[in-house]
This record gives C-alpha cells, sequence and structure tokens, in this order.
C-alpha cells in the first residue's frame, strides 16, 4: 500500500527529501559542543477514532504512514535541548460503518450510520511539525533517549470515500482541509513510541448525518516513529 502512495505523489515526496535534504549538513561543529540532530522519519501507527456520533462502530483497522524530515535549532550550549521545524506527507486510511445516503456528487453529503457496513475513507496530508526536542545525545554519541513534542499543522487533500456498496464509490469531500495536531515521541536510539491526537475534528462542517446533526471525529494515533541521521 505505501509504495502505491510513493507511486501516486512522487512530486510530494521528492520535494519532501529534497527541500529538507539540500539543508542537512555535519551533526557535529569542531568549534563547539552544539550540534544539530537533522532527521528524516518514518512512522507507522493505527488510528483511535474519538467520536460522539450514535452507533458508530470503526469496523476495522484505520492505519496512518507519514514521511518527513526535521532540522534542528540547538537552543542550549551543550545541544541536547533543541526546537525542531519539519516538513512531511501522510497518508491516513479510515474505516467505519459511515455510509452514504445518497449520491455523493451533491454539495452536502448526508450520510448514516449501518452497523454491518465496512466503508473507507482515505486521504492524504501536508504536514509543518513544530517540536520541542530533549535528549541524552552529544556530539559524539548517536544513540540516546529523547523525548519530543510540539504541534502540527495539517493541510489535507485527496479525499477519498469508499463504500461497501460498489455503485456509491466517488470522491466526497468531506475532510477539512486544514487542522491542527499535538504530538509526542519518546524511545531509544531508532525505536520511538509515538502519539498524535487531533485538536479539531477532522471532518468539515458541511458534513452531516441523516437527522441533521453534524458529527465531530478526531482520531487518534498511536504508533512508532523511526529517526533516521
Amino acid at each position: 500500500m505505501y509504495r502505491s502512495i510513493i507511486m501516486k505523489y512522487p512530486l510530494i515526496v521528492f520535494i519532501i527529501f529534497y527541500f529538507f535534504g539540500i539543508t542537512a549538513r555535519a551533526q557535529t561543529d569542531s568549534l563547539s559542543t552544539k550540534y544539530r540532530e537533522d532527521q528524516f522519519y518514518i512512522s507507522l501507527a493505527m488510528m483511535l477514532q474519538d467520536q460522539g456520533i450514535a452507533g458508530f462502530k470503526q469496523n476495522g483497522f484505520s492505519n496512518n504512514f507519514q514521511i518527513g524530515f526535521v532540522r534542528d535549532f540547538p537552543l542550549n550550549k551543550n545541544g541536547n535541548i533543541a526546537l525542531g521545524l519539519g516538513l512531511g506527507y501522510g497518508f491516513s486510511r479510515l474505516t467505519s460503518n459511515l455510509s452514504l445516503v445518497g449520491a455523493p456528487a451533491v454539495a452536502r453529503p448526508i450520510f448514516r450510520v449501518n452497523e454491518n457496513e465496512k466503508n473507507r475513507q482515505t486521504f492524504s496530508t501536508i504536514s509543518f511539525p513544530i517540536a520541542f526536542r530533549w535528549r541524552t545525545s552529544t556530539h559524539d554519541k548517536t544513540a540516546f533517549w529523547r523525548i519530543y513534542g510540539g504541534l502540527k499543522y495539517n493541510f489535507n487533500f485527496g479525499s477519498q470515500f469508499q463504500s461497501a456498496l460498489p455503485e456509491v464509490n466517488d470522491l466526497v469531500d468531506y475532510i477539512r482541509k486544514s487542522n491542527s495536531t499535538l504530538f509526542l515521541s519518546a524511545g531509544y536510539n531508532t525505536w520511538n513510541m509515538y502519539l498524535e491526537y487531533d485538536l479539531n475534528s477532522i471532518y468539515r462542517s458541511t458534513f452531516e448525518l441523516a437527522d441533521g446533526i453534524t458529527p465531530k471525529l478526531r482520531t487518534l494515533k498511536i504508533g512508532l516513529i523511526f529517526y533516521l541521521l
């Protein structure tokens, strides 16, 4: 699946790695104890959908994939406390029993919940993470403990709804164009636990259930993130 993402959006993947890759430089400065931990990252996570919709069920495994680059800006003399600014690409797939009632081409699509259906919503994201970074590293120590946490601002695109009913499959743009998330990663060396939570609903205000209610849904990502120097 992730190979197909790269094949589908090769330009985005290239821009992410090229734009920040050309700014990467040596991690050690011989004239100072300061150093940079510029890093590429890859994360894999399952997604839990935090919702307030009566009868709503995930009905399957929802997942998220992210890649990107973080530029490190040391904040102290030793370089083990820093600010990280980055750029990344993500792909999310949500599985649930939310179903389209009518044609998906309408300006204000109506949905309902059906306990036995298994429908999928996919979308891509360009994210801009800002993180406070603490680690036990030194200029000559490449394996260390770390805690990174901060805020991401996300631009969402490529939304597609895949219904359990083949005749309903179509593009449905009810995912918000932008949203913000809080994230936290902690671990040792390459292996790190990863959490990310939406600060606002991922649904647009035009998304309604058949009873006229505008539902709100946030996701919690739980998984692993790998940092590559």
